[in-house]
């Protein structure tokens, strides 16, 4: 669809919120050494919202991408405000994130371990963190923070946090991957109710499956990447990265490319059954393309991110699509029309800068997670990247990558939608 790069702003990598040491269980990467001493990197985002006031919701994902190293990482949303860079100056530096506060998720009513529903030993129960070898979970021998105990913090050991959906009264649903799970937090983050697992997705850190000897049938880290609301707010849709790993429970057996939305009704705290079916992009085999996000767009419109794990020059698939639940194609999957192409973002402005290997009047997203998409406006949506800091350089060779926010803005109007008022 016509469109161009409107403005771009990124956090650099250098940004810590104060809070417990971190990092304290992965290993320097690209110049930077943890662990973090009393403060909390930002790891790029997995979500964000948009907020009435002009400011944005941002959330992080687990940390450091395992639940093994990740005990000390406090999950949460920040608030945060965006100057976006939307006119050239001759040069390749972006417009500036400020960070206003942090919401912490936590499980101060102790819906976990309250003997009902999904019952979880979290960080904030053990006297030190754990990591985890195989099935097993190994003490490190390192205390866990008072503050994590005291306010029964909710870490990456814990959640995999990656999506997240505002409700008209202010709470939260929350999309994650070690259930998977639906969660349900207040404007606060504290969890209103137990953890809704999902009727037959069970992830390799599914308490199911690491304790009492259930099967997994979802890859690690192919959870629910996307949890988004229709128009009218009466459904949510949980999206996973990819198909299940069990055959049987593919839409489509023996092809990988298809994949369900999960129709869950946050009235009741039930899946519906009805479940959408999805085609991706690539090979039928190995879920080499997932899902980065969806969001709605009006009605039962919906705008998805599909992307390949490569970064930098290998990057090939990072793209937006827009599906509408009432068409779908011959085979039964969802039509989907192509946006734009992230690695091809029309820049006739120049907002963008030039780079080495980008054609003049082009703009590229060459990272490996691009894992958040908004409406700013009826012409304009918002994309967001979740940086997997401190491992990946998909901007510069050799440096880790900041967060890097874009707004793309179309010739004409692609939808309408209201605002939820909160």
């Amino acid at each position: 669809m016509p469109h161009q790069l409107t403005g771009w702003a990124a956090l650099p990598d250098t940004f810590r919120w104060p809070g417990p040491t971190t990092g304290q269980f992965i290993s320097a990467a690209l110049g930077v050494t943890p662990p973090f001493i009393d403060g909390q990197p930002l790891p790029g985002f997995s979500a964000m919202l948009k907020n009435d006031d002009g400011s944005w919701l941002a959330m992080p994902d687990n940390g450091y991408g395992s639940k093994g190293n990740s005990g000390d990482f406090v999950i949460g949303f920040y608030n945060v405000s965006i100057d976006f860079r939307t006119v050239a100056n001759g040069t390749t530096v972006p417009g500036s994130v400020k960070v206003n506060s942090h919401v912490n998720f936590n499980d101060a009513n102790g819906f976990l371990k309250d003997g009902k529903g999904v019952d979880l030993k979290i960080t904030a129960d053990f006297a030190n963190y754990q990591t985890v070898t195989g099935n097993n979970l190994v003490d490190s021998g390192k205390p866990v923070d008072p503050r994590i105990i005291a306010g029964r913090l909710l870490t990456g050991f814990d959640f995999d946090v990656e999506s997240i959906a505002r409700a008209k009264d202010g709470s939260y649903f929350v999309g994650e991957e070690f259930g998977p799970y639906i969660l349900h937090f207040d404007k606060n983050g504290t969890l209103m109710s137990d953890p809704v697992p999902h009727p037959f997705l069970r992830s390799p850190f599914n308490p199911q499956v690491m304790n009492n000897g259930a099967s997994a049938t979802s890859l690690a880290s192919r959870g629910f990447e996307s949890l988004a609301y229709n128009g009218d707010n009466s459904r949510l849709f949980a999206v996973p990265e990819a198909a299940p790993s069990l055959a049987s429970l593919r839409p489509v057996a023996d092809d990988e490319r298809y994949l369900n939305f999960f129709e869950f009704d946050p009235a009741s705290m039930l899946y519906t059954g009805k479940n959408p079916i999805y085609r991706k992009d690539g090979p039928a085999k190995d879920n080499q393309i997932v899902i980065g996000d969806m969001t709605n767009v009006g009605g039962n419109k919906f705008v998805l991110i599909e992307r390949d794990g490569f970064l930098g020059a290998k990057a090939v698939v990072k793209r937006l699509y827009m599906v509408d639940l009432d068409v779908k194609d011959a085979d039964g999957a969802l039509k989907k029309t192509l946006l734009v192409d992230l690695l091809n973002i029309s820049d006739p402005k120049g907002i963008g800068g030039t780079w080495p290997g980008v054609a003049a009047g082009k703009f590229t997203m060459p990272f490996d997670s691009i894992e958040s998409v908004e409406v700013v406006d009826d012409h304009t949506l918002a994309v967001a990247v979740d940086t997997n800091f401190p491992t990946e350089d998909g901007r510069v060779a050799g440096k880790p990558d900041n967060t890097e926010i874009i707004t793309i803005r179309f010739d004409q109007a692609l939808f309408k939608r209201v605002a939820s008022k909160t």
